[in-house]
């Protein structure tokens, strides 16, 4: 896949928990200021995390940086079809939406296969298909 990466704005986080980088996460409770990774396909996302974080990492002091505008590479739990509205699985990676969950995205480019990269163009926080 060619380049695609196109980081509109990135922005630093606490990091609440142990983070993959290339995966959606979300706010950790009402804290603006730290982030966690995602749960839920119904879950708000702040961004996807351009870093892995380690539990270790953390205690020293690393943050997260995260990616929150523009066109982000993110890894995928699915074969992705360019154009197809995404949404986040319960790991963080870019699934195709379906009914009832959060579209948060746009794949802007294909995949075939789970854990490969797709260029997603965010929407954050998206709507409900």
């Amino acid at each position: 896949m060619p380049a695609y990466q196109n980081v509109v704005m990135s922005k630093g986080y606490d990091a609440a928990a142990a983070l993959t980088k290339k995966r959606a996460v979300k706010f950790d409770g009402t804290n603006l200021k730290a982030v966690t990774p995602i749960t839920a396909a119904t879950d708000v996302a702040a961004g996807v995390s351009m870093f892995s974080v380690s539990a270790a990492e953390i205690l020293k002091g690393k943050g997260a940086s995260v990616h929150t505008e523009g066109i982000a590479l993110m890894e995928c739990s699915a074969a992705i079809n360019e154009g197809q509205l995404v949404s986040f699985g319960t790991d963080g990676r870019a699934k195709a939406a379906v009914a009832t969950e959060r579209a948060q995205g746009v794949a802007r480019s294909n995949t075939t296969a789970a854990g490969q990269e797709v260029a997603v163009q965010l929407d954050i926080p998206g709507s409900i298909v």
